[in-house]
């Protein structure tokens, strides 16, 4: 038996890019909530609960299965068999899947350009190494940022740059001279990653004509578009914005639909849309091609009896999610606007002089709201906060690839009741009101 590898601690056994990533967020977040579980927490953004409807998972496996015996001719016992085997590397859904992206996304896609991935974490890993050499290319991410892709990419070794969050002009001009910048060097910028419908974690929406000059732009400069679209669904104001990749003429875009916000996170799912051609040695390849084998030296294949399941959901809605996600954006609307009625009360300037420099941003969708205090906020402050507010919080500089965020906190709305969004804002304020009074 083995007791000991080493006799004495050492740095070379592990990756050394692991500890350049600053801030464990998730890591420390999560201890917090451990340490203090009756604290009200607007940390974590994940989906309510209530709405997974955990008994359609059975439903919409049979309703799979019987399809295939009915539509294909294939025996029960084959199709049950073929779901528990090893799978195609692409994913076994991809017709439905291009069909529901018709009539959702208006992205038209052949199915043999999807791939069904684990998760949006696994398609931005399979993305990056399929296509970004470490010597030569350059990410550029918004920032702040989710910490997904900035974290992959240092802990691989993969020049990442920050970009302002395309909330105006002057941030596609940032752009473009990033680009500049990095072609002065003998470098090229590959990959811009953004989240354009409210992203995580500022809930900042990119407009349609910034949605056209970023697409232009990659036109103009050959870089391929990551856009993650896990919110998009969840839009309180006017209509839905299209996607980048319903937009795109020029195949600049590859485009990843995650399913853990709008079914649930278990189903560790993300449509990956990936229509490129590329030429490597004078062979024209299809990107989905290469990005498959990419996959099959990392996950091999993605669960099939997942993919059953959402196939069967798809299948019995007519390929269409929409009237399914009705009621959970009206859910999570009563839950923005049930955060703005109390921030709006127990930080109202007129009759709280303390709160005179205190503002938040009103995100039109998504999961997140932005407030700004007239301090720095601390992972110190979280903790005191939770131990006696009973409440926590984000800083929004753990984000923040660069310096940045020192005033703001970010507020998760999408999975606490409204009683207690009231509750949180109210013991929320006693914390702040007390760390401005005391400065």
């Amino acid at each position: 038996m083995i007791e000991k590898i080493i006799s004495q601690p050492s740095i070379d056994v592990v990756n050394p890019l692991l500890f350049s990533m600053g801030e464990d967020v998730m890591g420390f977040l999560n201890e917090v909530q451990l340490q203090y579980p009756e604290a009200i927490s607007f940390a974590s953004g994940r989906p309510d609960a209530k709405y997974f409807n955990m008994e359609q998972f059975s439903e919409c496996l049979d309703y799979f299965v019987q399809n295939n015996v009915r539509e294909k001719g294939i025996d029960e016992n084959i199709v049950l068999e073929n779901l528990g085997q090893y799978n195609r590397t692409k994913g076994i859904i991809n017709t439905e899947v291009a069909k529901y992206l018709f009539i959702d996304e208006f992205i038209k896609v052949n199915p043999e350009d999807i791939l069904i991935t684990v998760g949006a974490q696994e398609a931005i890993a399979i993305g990056i190494t399929t296509l970004c050499d470490r010597e030569n290319d350059v990410i550029l991410v918004e920032d702040p940022a989710y910490i997904g892709i900035t974290h992959f990419a240092k802990i691989n070794d993969y020049k990442i740059e920050s970009i302002p969050v395309i909330a105006n002009e002057s941030s596609i001009k940032a752009i473009e001279d990033k680009i500049l910048e990095y072609q002065e060097k003998g470098k090229k910028v590959k990959v811009v990653y953004v989240i354009p419908d409210f992203q995580n974690p500022t809930g900042n929406s990119m407009s349609l004509s910034n949605r056209h000059k970023l697409l232009a732009l990659a036109r103009l400069y050959d870089f391929v578009i990551f856009e993650d679209n896990a919110y998009g669904d969840f839009y309180y104001e006017n209509e839905k914005m299209p996607t980048l990749k319903s937009l795109d003429e020029d195949d600049n875009v590859i485009y990843l639909r995650s399913l853990s916000k709008t079914i649930y996170p278990s189903l560790r799912l993300c449509l990956m849309v990936v229509t490129q051609k590329v030429k490597v040695q004078d062979k024209i390849f299809a990107l989905s091609d290469l990005m498959a084998k990419t996959k099959g030296y990392v996950t091999v294949n993605t669960p099939s009896i997942m993919q059953a399941m959402f196939g069967g959901l798809l299948l019995k809605n007519k390929f269409s999610l929409e009237s399914l996600n009705a009621e959970k954006r009206a859910g999570m609307k009563e839950k923005r606007d049930q955060l703005l009625e109390s921030l709006n009360h127990f930080f109202n300037k007129e009759t709280q002089s303390w709160a005179e420099n205190i503002s938040w941003n009103l995100p039109a969708g998504g999961f997140f709201l932005i407030l700004k205090v007239p301090f720095k906020v601390t992972r110190e402050d979280v903790i005191r906060c939770a131990e006696v507010n009973k409440v926590i919080f984000t800083p929004m500089s753990f984000f923040y690839m660069n310096e940045g965020g020192e005033n703001e906190l970010r507020l998760a709305f999408s999975n606490v009741t409204k009683e207690e969004i009231i509750n949180g804002v109210e013991r929320l304020s006693e914390f702040i009101k007390s760390k401005v009074k005391n400065q």
